[in-house]
């Protein structure tokens, strides 16, 4: 004799609430199978900083078509302010009058800022002159000739 049960519900959502906990169950176990069997994480490797490229801004000036910064630059015995020293120095404006003058210049990179002729622009260096497109400036007897880039005309 065989027993059978009737229940007035369907056995369909506990089959299906099954069905999605076996699921969630082996999605669980496939996940951590390979996370836990992948590579170990190998040693860190450390930041290498490439060296920085100097940059000769008298050769970019002649290879853009205009005059050397560091062309009309000597020191009172004659002998040629370094390149680093006269890239430091950008002149970006000249006020010639006849009782002084003034210039507009940028030092290391930074906002250029005027200088009347007499004042101290950076680290020793005095606003020995201004002439025409010209700025000098002096310090310990070495001379370093600033001079505006050329006019573009258009």
């Amino acid at each position: 004799m065989a027993l059978s049960v009737t229940l007035g519900t369907s056995l369909w959502p506990a089959r299906l609430a099954a069905l999605l906990l076996s699921a969630a169950a082996a999605a669980s176990a496939a996940y951590w199978a390979l996370k836990l069997s992948g590579p170990a994480p190998g040693p860190a490797v450390a930041a290498v900083q490439a060296p920085e490229a100097t940059l000769d801004t008298g050769l970019v000036a002649r290879a853009l078509g205009g005059a050397a910064s560091d062309a009309g630059v000597a020191s009172a015995a004659g002998a040629p302010v370094p390149v680093a020293e006269s890239a430091r120095f950008v002149l970006m404006g000249v006020v010639d009058q006849q009782a002084g003058g003034a210039a507009l210049i940028g030092v290391d990179g930074k906002a250029a800022k005027p200088v009347a002729v007499g004042a101290p622009v950076a680290d020793g260096w005095m606003l020995r002159a201004v002439q025409g497109r010209s700025a000098t400036l002096e310090r310990s007897g070495a001379q370093l000739l600033l001079e505006l880039p050329p006019r573009v005309k258009g």
